[in-house]
This record gives C-alpha cells, structure tokens and sequence, in this order.
C-alpha cells in the first residue's frame, strides 16, 4: 500500500514535499524551518516524520493555529530561535476604523506574500497583531502602509506583549445524516435547507480542512474541518456507524463564529 493511499488525491503535492524535507534533514544533518502549516498540514507532517527525525511547532502565540514546523536529527537540542517567527503590531486610528482578520489578510496578500509566510492574525480590544516569518519581515516592514485606504504603521511586538489566544470551545453534539456529502453534513448540522447549504458551498467561502471545496458532493471523512463564512466551524470527531435504516450516525463539534 503506497502511502498516498491514506490521503485525499489534492494532498499528494504537500505529502511528496514533507516526504522531501524528511529525505534531506536525513541527508544531510542538519533541521529544515517550514512555513506555517493550517492544523491539517500539521497533521499530516506529524504522520510522515512519526519516529523518523525530531519535530517541533511554533506559531509565535499560546494557542496558534497557524504554525511552523522544525523537522531535525534526533539529537538536535530546540533552540526557539530557529523558529524564526516575528510578531507585528498594527497601529490605525481606531476611533474612526475597525479592522477585521479579512482586512489584515487581505493586506498582506497584496503586497505579494504567500500564505504560508504568515501565521495568525489576532484581533483583541482594538488591538491586531500577526506572526510572519522573519526572512520576510523586513519586506512587510518596507511594504506594509495601508490596509485598504486606511494608512497603518506596523511595530515589533516583545514576547511579554504578544496577545493570548483563547482555546477554542467546541460544542460537541451527535447527529444523523443519509450521506457524508459537504451540503448533506452542513445542512444537517447547522439546520438549514440542503438548497441553501449548496447556495453557501458554492460561493466559494466554504472551506474543508482549510481549502476552499465548492463542490456539495463532495465526500468528508472522519477528522475533517469544515468553516463556513459567516456560520462558524465543524469539526467531524468520529463516523459511528450506520443505522437499519441507513442513516450514518456522526459525532460533530461545533464553533460559532
């Protein structure tokens, strides 16, 4: 059994460039920085390395989601440093604008930064921080003026000063459903008409596993994520089984966002 046989066809590319860090981290000795990884990335790398090579994670907050990885010898000793993650305050007149995450990530895409240059984006009281990955932070630092027309100054942020992310609280409930379709599950799960559900999924603003999917027939599996704009997160914990009746009996968590 090859080993792209355990994951989904779209996720071969990432899988053949871990499978590639791991070769060189085992050619050559010494420890490969990623850019930040979604959890699902994460999770597939945890897979591949298993007991081959040390690893490690850092997203530059408590609680990231977004974070790099250091793939390294046994004997490597962590060294945070290597993670080379910077942190950034965003100054903006906040009496007469509020910045959303959308925002600040749309900003920082437009000055031609790839996704994976840049970890979480934190929104508390007024105040937006964002992890970015140190190679990249004086281009940021040179670019980065404005957020839409709103003109913006960006400061380093100390690690004393760096936000807390809460931990999410998912709601964990069981439901059923006759198929494990994208539009069948969301419509299921968040009670609303399987139209709408499709409407929703094929705006382009529905994500599984943090990739946009606009196809409602699409097929979930057991530990996927699902975020729908406006409507907030799905987790699939655990497909428990089908009924007499061919329903297929599911745990799922839900965050409201």
């Amino acid at each position: 059994m090859s080993v792209y046989d355990h994951y989904r066809r779209h996720e071969r590319e990432f899988i053949d460039q871990v499978l590639n860090w791991i070769d060189h981290v085992e050619a050559t000795y010494t420890f490969k920085v990623t850019d930040f990884m979604d959890p699902r990335e994460q999770q597939i790398t945890r897979e591949l390395v298993g007991s081959k090579c040390a690893l490690f994670f850092e997203g530059g907050f408590e609680e990231a989601e977004r974070k790099r990885a250091i793939i390294a010898p046994d004997y490597y000793e962590l060294n945070p440093d290597d993670f080379e993650i910077a942190i950034y305050r965003i100054h903006y007149p906040t009496k007469f604008v509020e910045l959303s995450h959308r925002q600040v990530m749309g900003t920082l895409l437009n000055v031609g930064l790839k996704r994976g240059k840049f970890g979480d984006i934190v929104i508390q009281d007024e105040i937006v921080q964002f992890a970015v990955a140190r190679e990249v932070a004086s281009y940021i630092e040179t670019n980065v003026d404005r957020a839409g027309k709103t003109k913006i100054r960006l400061s380093p942020v100390a690690m004393d000063e760096r936000l807390k992310i809460k931990a999410p609280e998912w709601q964990e409930e069981m439901g059923f459903v006759s198929s494990l379709r994208f539009d069948t599950v969301v419509s299921e799960v968040l009670g609303m008409s399987r139209q709408k559900a499709q409407a929703l999924i094929k705006q382009g603003e529905s994500k599984v596993n943090y990739k946009i999917v606009e196809d409602p027939s699409y097929l979930l599996e057991e530990g996927d994520m699902l975020s729908l704009r406006g409507t907030g997160r799905i987790k699939l914990i655990a497909i428990l089984g089908s009924t007499k009746r061919d329903r297929i009996k599911l745990q799922y968590g839900l965050l409201k966002g």
